[in-house]
């Protein structure tokens, strides 16, 4: 497919961002990460717990511990549970896990590694096989106590040696603590050398150094017009130009090197619409294409419910269709398997019980922004109470993946020693949209490098922001 690309691509001018610059390729002592990611314990879900770990070498997506009342748990579910409990980001406690026992890499670990998995009780003078320790000892005992002490920390900092906004000397050299988060890091472990090994584990496994999921990229050579979806880490080539302008914004398309490009694996291409119908040339099986999910239809009569015709059909080889996840059979009882907006027939206000439903489950569209980004124009039926509460809920809707936001709220400040000081600096911050949650650049040089176009940019309300969650942040190439 072929774009003019010249008119999809600018350079994008000074821009504003969140002052996280001291994340990037530089180590700073004195900052070893924000107070904002350390207690953003809603980072991810068990689901993406699962998926992080069976990307490590460790052992831990497979462990089996039990709880302080002899429940048994798995490390997936200790690593949730506890960050829910306290509040601290699970992204934080895996990460120490790392430091402490090489937990999420080690393919062989100690029962003494698994025992201490956070180092919780343990100085440098300490033995791990001292009894007045049992009481720690266990992988849910530490990643709990781990949490526990850290939400401490957070809470009542000035109880402790570390502090923020003080100098220290840390191993003979002076160190400025910036915030809560880094004094906690350094009263648990009051070395440098423990805090940059923390720094290096968290940048190399949660600090996002390429374009992320839902981004478009196509080469900047002039000789290449493919445009590639990025999804779960791989490049997935859309096939067609139809294909592309039913499902994508031109404007989103990044130019990127060519080497960027072959550094992201070659995933599925992506050949059919989404709610395409495809059929089997082998077993004569119909399937609903739902995003990478194929659903069978389980009858000539629930495909004509669908309100379907026969010149929807398009007849695929069988190796087509075995790229595709399988999904539930879609039967006679399967409510709205193409999705539809409902809306309580008691709501008093425009956005009030309003939902996108499919398959059953409805997801709540709580904005004006997010309808008009994911669903404008389209016709919404009301229905009772009665009826909504028969549906399961999922996730409310968010904006699209790929899209590029910012807080409409003006920059505010205050004058400090004769200069101005931003108050709210936090609207600053510009996020991209990807796997439903929001992903901060750290500057705006990494922004420009990227090749993200700052008049693409969308400017929304802070309400909307706040109801996406959190995600890694992007630190360029």
């Amino acid at each position: 497919m072929r774009f003019n690309k010249k008119s999809i691509f600018f350079s994008a001018s000074a821009l504003l961002f969140l002052p996280l610059c001291s994340l990037a390729a530089d180590f700073n002592p004195g900052y070893l990460i924000s107070d904002a990611e350390i207690t953003n314990y809603s980072a991810m879900t068990v689901e993406d717990i699962r998926n992080f770990l069976n990307g490590r070498k460790g052992t831990l997506n497979e462990y089996l511990t039990f709880d302080k009342e002899g429940v048994p748990k798995t490390a997936i579910q200790t690593f949730y549970e506890v960050s829910q409990l306290w509040k601290i980001n699970p992204k934080y406690l895996m990460a120490l896990t790392q430091k402490e026992q090489s937990l999420l890499e080690n393919p062989s670990p100690s029962q003494k590694q698994y025992d201490w998995a956070t180092g919780y009780g343990i100085c440098d003078s300490c033995s791990m096989d001292d009894p007045n320790l049992l009481r720690f000892k266990g992988f849910y005992r530490q990643v709990n106590s781990a949490a526990a002490q850290t939400r401490y920390y957070m809470d009542n900092i000035n109880e402790f040696t570390y502090k923020p906004d003080k100098t220290y000397n840390i191993d003979g050299q002076s160190v400025t603590i910036s915030n809560i988060a880094t004094a906690g890091l350094y009263n648990y472990t009051p070395h440098i050398a423990g805090g940059k090994s923390f720094w290096n584990i968290w940048n190399q496994y949660f600090t996002r150094s390429s374009h992320p999921d839902g981004t478009l990229l196509s080469s900047s050579e002039a000789s290449s017009s493919d445009v590639y979806l990025i999804q779960n880490g791989k490049k997935r080539l859309i096939a067609s130009k139809s294909v592309f302008m039913s499902l994508f914004d031109p404007k989103q398309i990044i130019l990127a090197s060519q080497s960027d490009l072959d550094n992201f694996e070659n995933g599925v291409p992506i050949k059919y619409l989404n709610f395409s119908i495809l059929k089997s040339d082998s077993s004569g099986n119909m399937y609903l294409i739902v995003s990478d999910t194929k659903r069978r239809i389980a009858s000539e009569a629930v495909f004509k419910k669908l309100g379907f015709s026969e010149d929807d059909i398009i007849t695929v080889p069988e190796s087509e269709l075995a790229i595709y996840l399988n999904g539930p059979d879609i039967t006679e009882y399967t409510v709205y398997p193409t999705g539809g907006l409902i809306q309580s027939s008691a709501a008093k206000k425009p956005y009030e019980g309003l939902y996108y439903l499919i398959s059953g489950e409805k997801k709540a569209i709580l904005t004006k922004e997010i309808f008009n980004a994911n669903f404008s124009g389209m016709k919404i039926k009301k229905v009772s109470p009665a009826e909504l509460d028969k549906y399961m809920t999922g996730a409310n809707v968010v904006l699209p993946d790929g899209w590029l936001i910012k807080s409409n709220t003006p920059m505010k400040f205050k004058i400090v020693n004769k200069k101005k000081v931003p108050i709210n600096p936090e609207v600053s911050a510009v996020y991209v949209i990807s796997g439903g949650k929001k992903m901060a650049f750290i500057s705006s040089a990494v922004f420009s490098s990227m090749g993200y176009n700052n008049k693409n940019i969308k400017y929304v309300s802070d309400a909307t922001i706040s109801l996406i969650p959190d995600g890694e942040l992007i630190a360029g190439n």
